[in-house]
């Protein structure tokens, strides 16, 4: 898999000097995890609406990022993705964060010892007429990203 270090970034954000359109700097990183990739955004000038369905990770990124978000440079949203707005059961694999998953089955591959929480969930659409369609859009969400 790519890094995004290696993604194509080119003609985005501030660094780039792009102003054509009001969403011409903004990433949608849909599965936020601890961050790396939200941090590369915005280290790039660009302005970030950050997804994340586990409230440990959401509330750490909205911590190690406080000063971006009172910039008005990120947006920390503490919701899954899903076909309709509600509660759905989330696995957290307490092991490996990057595992986390609305499917059991990847939560606790090799064995990792897991559990379920409730959790609020949007379908995409719904946060696309939110906050607008991004620039550019990274999905990570281990089973949900079909």
């Amino acid at each position: 898999m790519k890094s995004v270090q290696n993604a194509p970034m080119v003609g985005t954000c501030t660094r780039a000097g792009v102003s054509a359109s009001a969403n011409s700097n903004l990433v949608f990183d849909v599965g936020l995890n601890v961050g790396q990739d939200t941090a590369f955004y915005l280290s790039q000038g660009c302005r970030v609406l950050a997804i994340e369905a586990d409230p440990t990770l959401a509330e750490c990124a909205r911590n190690k990022f406080a000063g971006e978000i009172l910039a008005g440079r990120l947006t920390v949203l503490n919701v899954g993705i899903a076909a309709e707005e509600g509660l759905a059961d989330f696995w957290i694999c307490e092991d490996k964060p990057e595992f986390n998953s609305f499917h059991r089955a990847i939560a606790a591959r090799n064995s990792y010892s897991h559990k379920c929480i409730k959790v609020p969930v949007l379908p995409f659409d719904a946060v696309i007429e939110r906050f607008g369609v991004p620039h550019y859009l990274k999905i990570d969400i281990e089973g949900n990203d079909k």
